[in-house]
């Protein structure tokens, strides 16, 4: 079965590139954002403190916030919150991110499910040295009971299964549970560290099997409620399963919570969250990871940050939550960043950062505080932009004036507002954007996208700022926030969109040249759809595209590169369908 589901996985990778998005899954479209967040009360605050009062200098904290946003090209961090001694000394998003939206985790949603597996073992629901196929007897016949009878929850714990059954696999089938079931894996448990989010998901489904209630109740009471927790969702499976790997939403100051209950070893103001027991036995490491993203090991759903006792929850595009005991401290991180941790430049920020701190308060800094909550309140999320391109205000005028009312069709693509990456990881697919429209409105100017029966707009701002919006497709509402920069050239207008989805690590960035009755429209993303593709390709099993050149022999070379390239960075052409006969 497991060749079939290789095989079928570059099937499916092959409709994407082929933009085949009626097909790509055989149990169609469900919509997997169901809330419009951010939603519900406001989450309880973390106690604020002082910098220097906890042995951290504010110049040191300022300097590491301009080091991370000079890096907005690479490191593309969205907001950064840093604790000592359970207290935020100091929190900022970069604009147009906000503190009070909740922001996709993907994998750091597997600490929380680890969390969660740790309170039913606590409560005795659960233990660790259960088999899977007792848990799951209905999909054991004779020859399985034998290949995985020594696999238990502490192997999902630690990613220790070898199951071939992969992310990528999770979209050709609606059964799950079933399909890990039945796939044969590669070694003995225990004997690896394989690094398979479908792990996460089968604590989900065991969670739901032995509780009866959903991960989310079950979690509500138990941790959300006692943390102060308001503003969470969680997608699910076909089966109506959250999908525990991935797919989790939680405010940056929430994210810190859950580092903080580790270092407090499972308590909250008072309240027993988790034991001291199983907080120890996350804590350490449980496996080996020589073929990790990080080599000192692997606990309960979590990284060994170093080998000082240091822990890291880590999610895709530059997620992370650091728990360092060394300085009674936490960092969280939340980004847009292609870059893994261990290759990046965030980790030697953040060793710079606490090399200036004291065990005892230091002496009052009222001035440099005062910069840094300047700094703080000023963040901006700043990627490099087109040269030549800039905001002066006459020109927008001009070119508001001119575009007022023009309505361009676009020839046949695969573009759309929606970022492709946000797309694929929802199974949420544009059919292709077939018309642009300009509107003057309230002193800017409306930017109208017509993807079949779909119509989002984008508000450009006269000052070159973000205005906050929202895009919907299909049913799925996301929180966007825009800015533009342009050029009035003779004949030609320019304009360069920097769409932000606030609510997920993508960004839209979307180039338009228009030129008498002729516009050309170019569908960038940040990260690179490029870079996404290749997490795809190596979570199959295929670490290079030439892979699949040499499978798919009726495809010529250069076609796939084609494929590949239209995918990753749509382009259209558009010809004016209505006019207001202003031009330069």
């Amino acid at each position: 079965m497991d060749i079939t589901i290789q095989m079928r996985s570059v099937e499916m990778l092959v409709k994407f590139l082929k933009h085949d998005v009626a097909n790509i899954s055989p149990y169609g479209y469900t919509l997997q954002k169901t809330r419009y967040l951010p939603e519900g009360g406001a989450s309880a605050p973390l106690p604020r403190g002082v910098p220097e009062e906890q042995g951290v200098p504010s110049a040191a904290l300022a300097r590491f916030f301009a080091d991370i946003g000079a890096e907005a090209d690479t490191l593309a961090v969205h907001g950064a919150l840093v604790m000592r001694r359970g207290r935020v000394i100091a929190a900022g998003c970069f604009a147009p991110y906000r503190a009070e939206v909740p922001h996709m985790l993907y994998s750091m949603a597997k600490t929380v499910t680890g969390i969660a597996v740790g309170i039913a073992a606590d409560e005795g629901y659960l233990s660790l040295d259960e088999r899977l196929i007792d848990i799951f007897p209905e999909y054991v016949n004779a020859a399985q009971a034998k290949i995985l009878r020594a696999h238990t929850v502490w192997h999902l714990l630690t990613m220790s299964t070898g199951c071939r059954f992969n992310e990528v696999g999770s979209a050709l089938d609606q059964n799950w549970e079933r399909m890990f079931m039945e796939s044969i894996p590669k070694f003995e448990a225990g004997s690896a560290f394989e690094y398979n989010s479908m792990n996460s998901y089968m604590l989900a489904a065991i969670l739901r099997r032995r509780t009866g209630v959903s991960l989310t109740d079950f979690l509500r009471p138990r941790l959300y409620e006692p943390l102060g927790i308001a503003r969470y969702d969680w997608e699910k499976c076909p089966q109506g399963v959250e999908k525990g790997g991935w797919g989790l939403s939680l405010t940056l100051e929430d994210a810190a919570k859950l580092g903080q209950l580790y270092l407090n070893r499972g308590v909250w103001n008072g309240r027993r969250i988790l034991s001291e027991a199983w907080c120890r036995n996350a804590m350490r490491p449980q496996i080996k990871t020589p073929n990790g993203e990080l080599k000192h090991g692997y606990g309960y759903q979590m990284w060994m940050a170093d080998g000082e006792g240091s822990i890291q929850f880590n999610g895709a595009f530059g997620q992370y939550v650091l728990a360092m005991p060394k300085y009674d401290a936490v960092v969280a991180i939340y980004s847009g960043s292609a870059n893994l941790f261990a290759s990046g430049t965030l980790g030697g920020h953040i060793r710079k950062l606490f090399s200036s701190v004291s065990p005892r308060p230091l002496p009052p800094d009222p001035e440099a505080h005062a910069a840094l909550l300047g700094a703080l309140g000023a963040l901006c999320y700043a990627p490099s932009l087109p040269d030549g391109l800039g905001t002066d205000a006459g020109e927008f005028r001009r070119i508001a004036d001119m575009l007022d009312k023009r309505e361009y069709a676009l020839d046949n693509n695969t573009g759309g507002l929606f970022p492709q990456a946000l797309q694929a990881v929802h199974g949420n697919f544009t059919a292709g954007c077939d018309m642009l429209r300009f509107e003057k409105r309230d002193g800017g100017l409306l930017v109208y996208f017509y993807e079949r029966e779909e119509r989002n707009a984008l508000f450009i701002r006269p000052d070159g700022g973000f205005a906050q919006g929202r895009a919907a497709m299909k049913g799925e509402v996301q929180l966007t926030g825009a800015r533009a920069v342009w050029k009035l050239l003779p004949g030609e207008i320019r304009l360069f969109i920097v769409c932000s989805f606030i609510e997920t690590p993508d960004t839209r960035m979307i180039s338009i040249e228009i030129r008498q009755n002729r516009l050309h429209i170019v569908f960038d993303e940040r990260p690179s759809l490029g870079r996404v593709m290749d997490m795809l390709f190596e979570l199959v099993g295929i670490s290079q595209v030439a892979y699949i050149k040499r499978m798919l022999s009726e495809m010529r070379r250069e076609h796939v590169e084609n494929l590949v390239r239209s995918m990753t960075v749509p382009e259209a052409d558009g010809t004016q369908i209505r006019q207001n006969d202003v031009f330069v």
